[in-house]
């Protein structure tokens, strides 16, 4: 079953989309993102480890007591400094980061599992209950879903979307307080936005849009070459089609215009986002490998031999690409332009990895990064610097998706703007604030749910 990515990974930072025949360029993070780490989490239970990247090399650092077996992760919320794992009993294993030992068990008789944008866990058990958890907190659904989900979405309120098959495809839209509606879908790979107010279907000849809070507004939009698989992209400006002819296009959300065509060197099964927008991994038709498609020139770059799994690959903040090969776990430097591989973990692949904005020497977890383009330290260098403080959540080079991400911002109750570019560089963006201080910008950027980044323009 497809589920959400994980939490730690679900995050929604829009890199600059440009389109074209440019030369490949490598993102320097350097400065842009927080210290990080990558926890192992054994598959047959022990201790879980902690790694530096990009190398790979183990931190020394290693939980007090052992984790039980598991199935797979779930995700973190780096708020409450909590590691979330599906055991291998059904149970949700909750691993404290701060004191290195796991928290009583939060569920047992767990089948499926997904995680909302704002760090609730929603459970479904074998009788088809739906608990959500929300700081820990059980919250029971009044109704049960109908029938075991393929996929399942968390959305930013209390509400589940459950993909089910079976004689045929279905959405159900489950309240806590209130009845199910259900909405019969066509057969095809289904993807839903990070906030969950959107749903595509890849339905072969077309790609259907479905707003779970309008039923009725159902909108297909025709696609040549057999659409196989859908994907969101973080922010949910543009949603990409893989065709089995061997393409990918993108569209924009707003508008339902194909605005790229990205050639590849086959047909494709899957897609997976990097969580910040850059990269685009594809899972070819016929090989254990992986495609990667850079999205600020929509071009693909590189394959890899790798295998698909539930926890890799992915990317991290870092820009370090993290795959399964064979029975090890191998870093990619994505910043350099013959993407070298820059650490391996010899018999890493049996295990389950997750990459953290979180160290052993900060003692927090945080979503955003601790050094910026704007950060006050680089300001005092060029002058006196500007006291508004920014939460930035996106940045383009199309004003008008800037300003539709900012109106669904300001829709959800969020101070959100867009700043228009200083230079021709630069993009639009799309900002939350302003804030009187450092301090209470990134209070609010923990709690925001998406990744950020603090901005203080010069004067």
């Amino acid at each position: 079953m497809q589920t959400r990515p994980l939490l730690a990974a679900a995050i929604t930072l829009v890199l600059a989309c440009r389109s074209g025949s440019q030369p490949y360029r490598g993102l320097s993070a350097a400065t842009t993102t927080p210290p990080s780490s990558l926890l192992r989490l054994s598959a047959a239970g022990g201790p879980a480890e902690l790694y530096r990247l990009p190398k790979l090399e183990q931190w020394g650092w290693r939980s007090a007591t052992p984790l039980p077996a598991l199935r797979r992760p779930i995700g973190a919320d780096l708020d409450l400094g909590v590691v979330y794992a599906l055991g291998s009993k059904n149970e949700v294993v909750a691993f404290d980061l701060l004191t290195s030992r796991p928290r009583p068990q939060l569920a047992a008789g767990v089948r499926d599992v997904a995680v909302g944008p704002d760090g609730s866990l929603f459970t479904v058990d074998d009788s088809l209950r739906v608990v959500q958890f929300l700081r820990r907190n059980p919250v029971r659904f009044q109704s049960r879903l109908s029938s075991r989900p393929r996929d399942l979405y968390g959305t930013r309120g209390s509400t589940l979307l459950a993909v089910s098959t079976g004689q045929g495809a279905t959405l159900t839209v489950l309240h806590n307080d209130d009845q199910p509606v259900r909405i019969p879908l066509p057969a095809g790979d289904a993807a839903s936005t990070f906030w969950g107010d959107l749903l595509a279907v890849a339905a072969d000849t077309a790609v259907v849009l479905i707003d779970p809070d309008y039923p009725d507004r159902v909108t297909s939009i025709p696609v040549s070459g057999h659409a196989r698989a859908v994907l969101f992209s973080p922010s949910g400006h543009r949603f990409y089609v893989a065709r089995r002819e061997g393409s990918v296009l993108v569209f924009n959300r707003f508008t339902r215009e194909q605005v790229a065509e990205v050639k590849l060197p086959g047909p494709a099964a899957a897609l997976r986002a990097d969580p910040y927008g850059r990269w685009l991994m594809v899972h070819p038709q016929s090989s254990d490998s992986l495609w990667m498609v850079d999205l600020a020139w929509n071009r693909y770059v590189r394959g890899f031999e790798a295998d698909w799994a539930a926890d890799l690959p992915t990317v991290t903040n870092q820009q370090v690409l993290l795959v399964k090969r064979g029975p090890d776990v191998v870093a990619y430097d994505l910043t350099q332009e013959a993407l070298p591989e820059s650490g391996r973990v010899r018999g890493g692949a049996a295990d389950f990895w997750l990459p953290m904005a979180w160290t052993p020497e900060t003692g927090t977890a945080s979503i955003g990064p601790e050094v910026t383009a704007g950060d006050s330290a680089q300001s005092d260098s060029l002058g006196a610097p500007d006291t508004r403080v920014y939460l930035q959540v996106s940045s383009s080079q199309n004003k008008a998706w800037s300003s539709e991400l900012a109106r669904q911002l300001e829709q959800q109750g969020l101070p959100a703007s867009v700043l228009d570019p200083h230079s021709p560089d630069e993009g639009f963006r799309v900002v939350l604030g302003p804030y009187p201080t450092r301090e209470a910008a990134e209070s609010t950027g923990r709690r925001l749910g998406r990744p950020f980044f603090i901005y203080q323009p010069d004067r």
